[in-house]
């Protein structure tokens, strides 16, 4: 008996142990959602702990933890936030069902960006976490939320080095400093490598220049900042920035040298230079100077009484040139010969001493030897009736190096005064003045007319020609009853004539063909203009070179000019002294003008029935007074062949 009730009385107890274990670990479940306090939005994966259980919350921010009885802490934490806290009595869960929400509060870190040395704020520098970019404020300053422990900070701005800082999560005041960036250039002359000094740079905003080095630093150079360097004689580089220096090289655009003679090697003033569309002149040194000069380009020279010269310039600065005299020892073609003829000409030319031909390409009669597109010129037909092929004859020309005039008859026009009376010259009754009955004449005065000739004298010259010469440059000499009003005075006819040289020497001055101009040969002997407008003083500083015509056989009734003119005595008639009259004439031209004279020789018999002889002596004479050069005339191109030495004699 006493044995059951002792077992009975252990089967009590151990169900009453039984039943204080159970009251004790007795749960019930506690369910609620964590949010973030500032926008409200649920946060997945943030734990909640409680008498050492824990669970995570879902993607909603839902979360469910079984509670015990008794008096805990309930803790909610998530990655980037605050922790937060409750406390929780689970009697009371026993007693009613409620739920406990979390509103956690995102860490947060505020600072400034900064210049390392100046402490200056960067403003709009970029703070970046992660993939995402955060721009600071006008202040230098940002704020960051949601920050975790660990996290990596980079800080950013151009022109500056990038940092990065590590969050210890202690920290809610950080400062951040950029170091700002070196940026090196080095400028070098692109042809010579030297460096270049006192350079102007641009990088960005700031302006610098180079040391005596061709260096020069920039601090904050922001990547992809514009470059632009210059300097005085150098075209300006442009690049933009990369990485932490650069290497920029510019070109020289300067030209300079010094013209001389190839002989002597004197400097030679005045003569023109041409570069593309740049022309200068030598000063008395010889020297010239050009800026903006292309790397490659064609230098071309002119200087009367010298060959033209044409050079191939490529990275250089300076360019000297010396130019070998020339001398034109030249015939005239006249219209109306055939090509044949005119090619055989040329044939003789390359045989002998010979190295020029003057070509007619305006006649006394207004007609052209080229095609001609002048409006005026077409208007009135003067191209037709052409015998021989002038671009053909200028090739041939060319092929033998054979120096090129062309004549062009300027005042003396019959075919322009009778398609246009109004261009010509004519008495004051308004009647049109004829010589001879048949040749006519425009007015030297008239702007139209000179137009029209210096534009005819533009076109024919750009076909090839080495020179354009002006011939019949003047008035028709004394005329009864002709001059009246305003080419009545002897200065007025003079300045008509000086005024058309004038303006065709600067429409010239552009090429680099030399202009010359016929002129009567009495004007070697006097000072007046012989009713012509001629006076060498006056004509001389419009042109390259003069050409007094001065054929023996023209001085008729010319005593008193030939002894007190000339200072030729014991000569009764000029064809009986042709070595004086050309020695003496060139002498009196050179006295009159310091344009260089080149004399027109007669290669025709006249009224002194001249022949080989008379040629050579008039060649001679020429050579002898200094003439540059010399022209022999025949109207009708008709040339011995022993009037000139063999080639460089």
């Amino acid at each position: 008996m006493r044995q059951h009730i002792a077992l009975s009385l252990l089967i009590l107890a151990a169900l009453g142990i039984s039943a204080s274990v159970y009251f004790y670990i007795e749960t019930r479940d506690l369910a609620g959602i964590v949010r973030d306090a500032d926008t409200r939005a649920p946060l997945a994966d943030a734990s909640i702990a409680i008498a050492g259980n824990a669970a995570p919350t879902d993607a909603a921010g839902r979360y469910r933890l079984a509670i015990p009885r008794g008096k805990h802490t309930l803790t909610a934490s998530a990655a980037g936030y605050a922790p937060a806290q409750s406390s929780i009595n689970g009697e009371e869960l026993f007693k009613r069902t409620f739920a406990i929400d979390f509103e956690l509060a995102p860490n947060q870190v505020s600072g400034v960006v900064r210049d390392a040395e100046t402490q200056q704020p960067l403003a709009f520098a970029q703070v970046i976490v992660g993939d995402k970019v955060f721009d600071v404020d006008g202040k230098g300053a940002f704020h960051l939320r949601g920050v975790k422990t660990g996290w990596i900070i980079a800080a950013k701005f151009p022109g500056y080095q990038s940092t990065t800082l590590t969050l210890d999560g202690a920290a809610r005041e950080i400062a951040v400093a950029l170091v700002p960036n070196t940026f090196t250039l080095t400028l070098t002359d692109q042809y010579t490598r030297a460096p270049i000094a006192n350079a102007f740079v641009q990088i960005g905003a700031q302006n610098i220049a180079t040391n005596a080095h061709g260096g020069a630093t920039a601090r904050r150079v922001a990547p992809n900042a514009a470059i632009r360097a210059s300097a005085p004689g150098y075209d300006a580089a442009h690049a933009t920035a990369s990485g932490d220096a650069l290497a920029l090289t510019l070109r020289p655009n300067t030209l300079a040298g010094i013209i001389s003679d190839a002989a002597t090697n004197q400097p030679l003033s005045g003569a023109l230079i041409y570069l593309g569309n740049q022309i200068a002149a030598t000063n008395a040194q010889g020297a010239y100077h050009f800026d903006n000069a292309p790397a490659k380009a064609t230098l071309a020279v002119k200087a009367p009484g010298y060959r033209r010269a044409q050079i191939e310039i490529s990275q250089t600065t300076r360019t000297d040139v010396k130019l070998p005299a020339f001398q034109a020892k030249g015939i005239h073609i006249p219209m109306g010969l055939t090509n044949e003829r005119v090619l055989e000409l040329i044939d003789m030319i390359n045989k002998t001493e010979l190295n020029a031909v003057v070509i007619d390409v305006k006649s006394e009669r207004g007609r052209l030897a080229w095609e001609s597109q002048v409006p005026l010129a077409k208007e009135i037909g003067a191209s037709s009736g052409r015998t021989f092929e002038l671009k053909t004859v200028l090739e041939r020309c060319r092929a033998h190096n054979i120096y090129c005039i062309g004549r062009l008859a300027v005042f003396q026009d019959t075919l322009l005064a009778s398609e246009r009376s109004a261009l010509a010259l004519r008495y004051p009754n308004g009647k049109t003045f004829f010589e001879n009955a048949s040749a006519g004449w425009t007015n030297p005065l008239n702007a139209d007319v000179w137009d029209y000739n210096i534009a005819l004298a533009k076109e024919v010259s750009a076909l090839g020609l080495d020179e354009i010469q002006f011939d019949y440059i003047r008035f028709p000499g004394f005329q009864p009853g002709l001059y009246a009003g305003a080419n009545a005075s002897e200065e007025a006819r003079v300045a008509a004539i000086s005024g058309f040289l004038s303006r065709a020497q600067k429409e010239f001055r552009a090429t680099s063909v030399f202009i010359s101009a016929d002129v009567f040969g009495l004007t070697t002997a006097t000072d007046d203009d012989q009713y012509t407008g001629q006076r060498l003083k006056d004509l001389g500083p419009y042109l390259d070179y003069v050409s007094p015509m001065v054929y023996p056989d023209t001085w008729t009734d010319a005593a008193y000019l030939m002894t007190h003119g000339l200072g030729i005595r014991n000569c009764r008639d000029a064809v009986q002294c042709p070595y004086d009259i050309i020695f003496n004439s060139y002498k009196r031209a050179a006295e009159k003008t310091n344009t260089r004279v080149r004399l027109w020789l007669q290669a025709y018999a006249g009224r002194g029935d001249y022949g080989i002889a008379q040629y050579k002596t008039q060649k001679k004479a020429a050579q002898d007074a200094g003439s540059v050069g010399w022209l022999f005339w025949n109207g009708q191109g008709n040339y011995d062949v022993r009037m000139f030495a063999a080639p460089g004699q």
